[in-house]
Protein backbone atom coordinates (compact mmCIF):
# COMPACT_ATOMS: atom_id res chain seq x y z
CA UNK A 1 0.00 0.00 0.00
CA UNK A 2 1.31 3.85 -0.99
CA UNK A 3 -0.23 6.27 1.58
CA UNK A 4 0.45 10.21 1.26
CA UNK A 5 0.74 11.99 3.56
CA UNK A 6 1.36 10.31 6.71
CA UNK A 7 0.31 13.15 8.63
CA UNK A 8 0.44 11.25 12.68
CA UNK A 9 0.70 8.58 11.88
CA UNK A 10 -2.85 6.70 12.15
CA UNK A 11 -3.55 6.04 9.15
CA UNK A 12 -0.42 4.09 8.89
CA UNK A 13 -0.70 2.09 11.90
CA UNK A 14 -4.71 0.97 10.43
CA UNK A 15 -2.70 -0.13 7.24
CA UNK A 16 0.53 -1.71 9.06
CA UNK A 17 -2.29 -4.09 10.70
CA UNK A 18 -4.54 -4.59 7.11
CA UNK A 19 -1.83 -5.88 5.52
CA UNK A 20 0.02 -7.59 8.17
CA UNK A 21 3.25 -10.03 8.25
CA UNK A 22 2.87 -10.35 4.28
CA UNK A 23 2.18 -6.99 2.98
CA UNK A 24 4.30 -3.32 3.58
CA UNK A 25 2.81 0.10 3.71
CA UNK A 26 5.11 3.06 1.71
CA UNK A 27 4.51 6.15 3.94
CA UNK A 28 4.98 9.26 1.79
CA UNK A 29 5.23 12.85 3.40
CA UNK A 30 6.10 15.94 2.92
CA UNK A 31 6.37 17.99 5.61
CA UNK A 32 9.31 17.02 8.46
CA UNK A 33 7.37 17.59 11.65
CA UNK A 34 4.58 15.37 10.59
CA UNK A 35 7.17 13.11 9.47
CA UNK A 36 8.61 12.85 12.84
CA UNK A 37 5.35 12.57 14.70
CA UNK A 38 4.12 9.76 12.58
CA UNK A 39 7.50 7.63 12.98
CA UNK A 40 7.12 8.30 16.89
CA UNK A 41 3.52 7.36 16.97
CA UNK A 42 4.26 4.20 14.99
CA UNK A 43 7.44 3.04 16.72
CA UNK A 44 5.45 3.67 20.60
CA UNK A 45 2.38 1.83 19.35
CA UNK A 46 5.00 -1.29 17.86
CA UNK A 47 6.36 -1.12 21.67
CA UNK A 48 3.20 -1.39 23.27
CA UNK A 49 1.87 -4.40 20.59
CA UNK A 50 5.22 -5.77 22.07
CA UNK A 51 4.69 -5.11 25.56
CA UNK A 52 0.67 -6.33 25.55
CA UNK A 53 1.48 -9.47 23.80
CA UNK A 54 5.24 -10.59 24.13
CA UNK A 55 6.20 -10.38 20.77
CA UNK A 56 6.69 -7.68 18.07
CA UNK A 57 4.36 -6.74 15.34
CA UNK A 58 6.30 -6.65 12.08
CA UNK A 59 8.10 -3.58 11.13
CA UNK A 60 5.84 -3.19 7.89
CA UNK A 61 5.56 0.74 7.37
CA UNK A 62 8.32 2.28 5.47
CA UNK A 63 8.46 6.32 6.05
CA UNK A 64 10.04 9.03 3.67
CA UNK A 65 9.95 12.56 3.70
CA UNK A 66 9.33 13.23 -0.38
CA UNK A 67 7.15 15.42 -2.53
CA UNK A 68 4.78 12.67 -4.82
CA UNK A 69 4.64 15.05 -7.58
CA UNK A 70 9.02 14.63 -7.95
CA UNK A 71 9.24 10.88 -6.12
CA UNK A 72 9.60 8.71 -9.54
CA UNK A 73 12.86 7.86 -8.63
CA UNK A 74 11.33 6.32 -5.00
CA UNK A 75 8.76 4.82 -6.77
CA UNK A 76 10.23 3.07 -9.13
CA UNK A 77 10.11 -0.69 -10.07
CA UNK A 78 7.82 -0.87 -6.92
CA UNK A 79 3.71 -2.14 -7.44
CA UNK A 80 0.91 -1.57 -4.67
CA UNK A 81 -2.39 -3.06 -4.39
CA UNK A 82 -3.65 -0.39 -3.49
CA UNK A 83 -3.23 3.87 -2.39
CA UNK A 84 -4.37 5.86 0.68
CA UNK A 85 -4.15 9.77 -0.12
CA UNK A 86 -4.77 12.37 2.34
CA UNK A 87 -3.13 15.52 -0.06
CA UNK A 88 -4.78 19.57 -0.67
CA UNK A 89 -4.61 18.87 -4.37
CA UNK A 90 -4.42 14.69 -4.73
CA UNK A 91 -5.20 15.20 -8.66
CA UNK A 92 -1.83 16.53 -8.96
CA UNK A 93 0.04 13.23 -7.74
CA UNK A 94 -2.10 11.15 -9.83
CA UNK A 95 -0.16 10.84 -12.92
CA UNK A 96 3.06 9.99 -10.84
CA UNK A 97 1.24 7.54 -8.89
CA UNK A 98 -1.01 5.75 -11.09
CA UNK A 99 1.60 3.43 -12.99
CA UNK A 100 2.36 2.09 -10.12
CA UNK A 101 -1.13 1.10 -8.66
CA UNK A 102 -1.61 -2.42 -9.87
CA UNK A 103 -5.37 -2.85 -12.81
CA UNK A 104 -8.21 -3.00 -10.37
CA UNK A 105 -6.50 -1.55 -7.46
CA UNK A 106 -8.22 1.03 -5.76
CA UNK A 107 -7.37 4.56 -4.59
CA UNK A 108 -8.28 5.81 -1.60
CA UNK A 109 -8.61 9.66 -1.39
CA UNK A 110 -9.48 11.60 1.58
CA UNK A 111 -10.64 15.46 0.94
CA UNK A 112 -12.04 18.22 3.87
CA UNK A 113 -14.20 20.13 1.04
CA UNK A 114 -16.99 18.96 -1.83
CA UNK A 115 -15.18 21.43 -3.83
CA UNK A 116 -11.84 19.57 -3.65
CA UNK A 117 -14.09 16.54 -4.69
CA UNK A 118 -14.97 18.21 -7.86
CA UNK A 119 -11.46 19.30 -8.88
CA UNK A 120 -10.54 15.81 -8.20
CA UNK A 121 -12.80 14.09 -10.76
CA UNK A 122 -12.06 17.40 -13.03
CA UNK A 123 -8.35 16.34 -13.09
CA UNK A 124 -8.98 12.95 -13.82
CA UNK A 125 -11.51 14.26 -16.93
CA UNK A 126 -8.82 16.93 -18.34
CA UNK A 127 -5.95 14.28 -17.72
CA UNK A 128 -7.68 11.05 -19.05
CA UNK A 129 -6.44 9.03 -16.52
CA UNK A 130 -8.02 4.88 -16.28
CA UNK A 131 -9.35 5.78 -13.52
CA UNK A 132 -13.31 4.61 -12.69
CA UNK A 133 -14.81 7.03 -9.66
CA UNK A 134 -17.04 4.10 -8.04
CA UNK A 135 -18.27 5.89 -5.16
CA UNK A 136 -18.24 9.64 -3.26
CA UNK A 137 -18.99 9.30 0.66
CA UNK A 138 -19.43 11.58 2.98
CA UNK A 139 -18.20 11.49 6.59
CA UNK A 140 -19.83 13.04 9.33
CA UNK A 141 -18.85 14.29 12.81
CA UNK A 142 -21.73 14.91 15.25
CA UNK A 143 -21.79 15.04 19.02
CA UNK A 144 -24.54 12.91 20.92
CA UNK A 145 -26.09 13.42 24.46
CA UNK A 146 -26.64 10.23 26.34
CA UNK A 147 -27.60 10.66 30.01
CA UNK A 148 -30.12 9.58 32.72
CA UNK A 149 -33.21 11.63 32.71
CA UNK A 150 -33.88 13.97 35.15
CA UNK A 151 -36.90 15.64 36.49
CA UNK A 152 -36.83 19.28 37.29
CA UNK A 153 -36.05 18.51 41.04
CA UNK A 154 -32.40 16.71 40.51
CA UNK A 155 -34.27 13.57 40.35
CA UNK A 156 -34.36 10.53 38.33
CA UNK A 157 -37.24 9.61 36.01
CA UNK A 158 -38.37 6.43 35.87
CA UNK A 159 -39.68 4.02 33.17
CA UNK A 160 -43.24 4.19 33.54
CA UNK A 161 -45.45 0.39 31.83
CA UNK A 162 -48.84 0.57 31.66
CA UNK A 163 -51.30 -1.77 34.36
CA UNK A 164 -54.39 -2.87 32.71
CA UNK A 165 -54.96 -4.80 35.82
CA UNK A 166 -54.94 -1.79 37.78
CA UNK A 167 -57.08 1.14 39.22
CA UNK A 168 -55.70 4.14 37.16
CA UNK A 169 -56.32 6.36 39.97
CA UNK A 170 -54.41 3.88 42.37
CA UNK A 171 -51.99 3.47 39.74
CA UNK A 172 -51.18 7.29 39.72
CA UNK A 173 -50.64 7.86 43.17
CA UNK A 174 -48.51 4.69 43.85
CA UNK A 175 -46.01 6.67 40.63
CA UNK A 176 -46.26 9.98 42.37
CA UNK A 177 -44.47 8.07 45.57
CA UNK A 178 -42.21 6.39 43.55
CA UNK A 179 -41.13 9.23 42.09
CA UNK A 180 -40.63 10.62 45.61
CA UNK A 181 -38.51 7.44 46.35
CA UNK A 182 -34.43 8.15 47.09
CA UNK A 183 -33.82 4.18 46.15
CA UNK A 184 -35.88 3.35 43.22
CA UNK A 185 -32.75 4.05 40.89
CA UNK A 186 -30.25 1.33 41.95
CA UNK A 187 -32.37 -1.33 40.02
CA UNK A 188 -31.19 -1.89 36.39
CA UNK A 189 -33.27 -0.54 33.83
CA UNK A 190 -35.39 1.81 36.26
CA UNK A 191 -34.04 4.96 34.63
CA UNK A 192 -34.94 6.09 31.71
CA UNK A 193 -32.75 7.78 28.99
CA UNK A 194 -32.45 10.47 26.61
CA UNK A 195 -30.48 10.03 23.42
CA UNK A 196 -30.46 12.48 21.00
CA UNK A 197 -27.73 14.58 18.79
CA UNK A 198 -26.01 17.64 20.94
CA UNK A 199 -28.34 21.23 20.43
CA UNK A 200 -25.08 22.95 19.96
CA UNK A 201 -22.66 21.35 16.98
CA UNK A 202 -19.49 21.90 16.11
CA UNK A 203 -20.02 20.52 12.82
CA UNK A 204 -17.42 19.00 10.60
CA UNK A 205 -17.39 16.92 7.69
CA UNK A 206 -14.79 15.16 5.45
CA UNK A 207 -15.10 13.12 2.06
CA UNK A 208 -13.87 9.83 1.26
CA UNK A 209 -13.23 9.63 -2.44
CA UNK A 210 -13.29 5.35 -4.20
CA UNK A 211 -11.12 5.32 -7.23
CA UNK A 212 -10.14 2.10 -8.94
CA UNK A 213 -7.92 1.42 -12.11
CA UNK A 214 -9.28 -0.35 -15.44
CA UNK A 215 -7.48 -1.37 -18.21
CA UNK A 216 -7.48 0.70 -20.84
Amino acid sequence: VLESGSGSGAMSLFLSRAVGSKGSVLSVEVREDHHRRAVLNYKHWRTSWALQRGHEWPDNVDFHISDLCTASSLLAGRGFHSIALDLINPHLVLATVLPHLLSGGVCAVYLANITQVIDLLEGLRCAALPLLCERIVEVPVRDWVVAPALQKDGQFCTRKAPNPDVDLRQEAETLDQTDTDDDFGSAFGNVPYIARPHPEQMRHTAFLVKLRKFVQ
